[in-house]
């Protein structure tokens, strides 16, 4: 090694050391790397497995002591899974320990929920997939890198719904789906005791429900907010039916309130919601709304007059300023008011917001860090991975992935690898 280091790098030379770094991760801050557009990575990582990396993971990388929770396939089909759990050095890059260590047939894993963690534990929800036909919650250990249990949930509860896990303390929550009803459960995380706690039922006129949005939790108020809808499944009208906020109090149990507005898209589903303090921001098609919990009425709304391919049904709020993102569009709203400060045409695939920036992974699969003020755009990131010869999967960073930034680090990956970048780079 130190011999090739020593050495006039040619282009070939530079691709076949950025194959070896990826191959093996590393230990140190990695160079030379290819030059692609953009900033470079401090640290690349090749995450094991030849089937390419492409559930959503531990939606948010979770962290622990230093390490930060990275996820990798190494072989898919309908008949099991072999995904893993990959603690990285947050500094480095270089893989500490893995989870499982070996394959487990009895246990296919299939990530894709927000997980809860308190302090060194964290559960997470898998959906069901392929010929596996229960949804499985799993807790670990990260201080002793070990399962503390495994848990799967009968058939006739795995209906496709939520996968966010949310809590306080030791009690976690998630939603159960039949194929009538939502049901909330309770567990306690040490021990994996589950138990029904709220089955919802729907308004008159309707037969069926469903959570549809993302999970959270306001620990002031013991409240878990969830965007749902209720249909008659009997209807041949498929959009017979009523978009809701459920306000669910944790302390009684109950469904405390159903919200309901006009101003809600009729046409499309409640798919993100944000909570900021007291106020709820929920994207729905080509509308969103802002609900305050304390004068329990809208604070505003906004309504899109665009085409639905231009529609922005994913939401984060940063700096005052609410970041709405699809598949071809992004706008800002002031968080106060509702008021369009500015919108732009990048086709954002995930995003997230923090410390006055967005990070944006979009479908032409390269990274975007905007300013959330006033959303011009201050980089494009290409992955490096495109600088290989024929690389696997195109090369670029995964849709899939939310960016997470902890402290002055940006942590992304793509279908092969995870990449730590500068979370507030120079302007170019």
């Amino acid at each position: 090694m130190i011999m090739l280091l020593s050495l006039n790098y040619n282009k070939h030379n530079l691709l076949v050391l950025f194959s070896m770094f990826l191959l093996l991760g590393c230990s140190c801050t990695p160079t030379p790397i290819p030059e692609v557009e953009g900033i470079k990575p401090i640290w690349a990582t090749r995450l094991p497995g030849n089937a390419g990396i492409y559930d959503d993971g531990l939606i948010g990388l979770p962290i622990y002591n230093g390490k930060i929770m990275f996820h990798s396939t190494y072989s898919t089909n309908l008949e099991n899974e072999d995904n893993r759990v990959h603690a990285l050095d947050m500094e480095t890059g270089k893989i500490d320990w893995t989870y499982p260590t070996k394959q487990q047939k009895d246990k296919a894993l299939f990530f894709g929920g927000v997980p809860f963690q308190n302090n060194e534990y964290i559960i997470t929800k898998m959906r069901k997939y392929g010929s596996v036909l229960t949804d499985k919650l799993i807790c670990l250990n990260l201080e002793t890198e070990q399962e503390v249990w495994f848990k799967e949930i009968p058939e006739s509860q795995s209906y496709n719904t939520n996968n966010d896990v949310i809590g306080e303390g030791s009690d976690f929550y998630y939603f159960q789906q039949s194929d009538k009803n939502a049901t909330l459960c309770k567990g306690d995380m040490l021990s994996g005791v589950t138990s029904s706690i709220l089955q919802i039922q729907s308004e008159d006129g309707y037969n069926y429900n469903e959570v549809t949005s993302n999970l959270v939790y306001h620990t002031n108020k013991k409240l878990i907010i969830a965007g749902a809808w209720e249909r008659n499944t009997n209807n041949s009208d498929f959009y017979s039916y009523k978009n809701y906020l459920y306000l669910i109090d944790v302390n009684k149990n109950t469904l405390k309130r159903k919200i309901f507005s006009d101003s809600i898209d009729k046409e499309m589903l409640i798919a993100h919601i944000y909570l900021v303090e007291d106020k709820i921001y929920a994207a729905c098609g080509l509308t969103t709304i802002c609900y305050n919990l304390n004068t329990q009425g809208l604070d505003w709304t906004y309504k899109s007059k665009e085409a639905y391919n231009y529609m922005t049904n994913r939401i984060v709020v940063n700096d005052g300023v609410v970041f709405l993102y699809g598949d071809n569009r992004f706008v800002g709203l002031d968080a106060n008011t509702g008021e369009k400060l500015y919108h732009g045409d990048i086709q954002c695939g995930n995003a997230n917001a923090f410390n006055g920036y967005v990070y944006i992974v979009a479908r032409d699969a390269r990274l975007y860090i905007l300013d959330i003020k006033t959303g011009k755009k201050l980089h494009r990131i290409t992955c490096p991975e495109r600088a290989l010869p024929n690389p696997k999967w195109g090369g670029g960073f995964f849709t899939a992935c939310k960016p997470q930034v902890y402290g002055d680090k940006l942590y992304v990956f793509s279908c092969t690898s995870a990449y730590c970048y500068d979370a507030v780079p120079k302007e170019e």
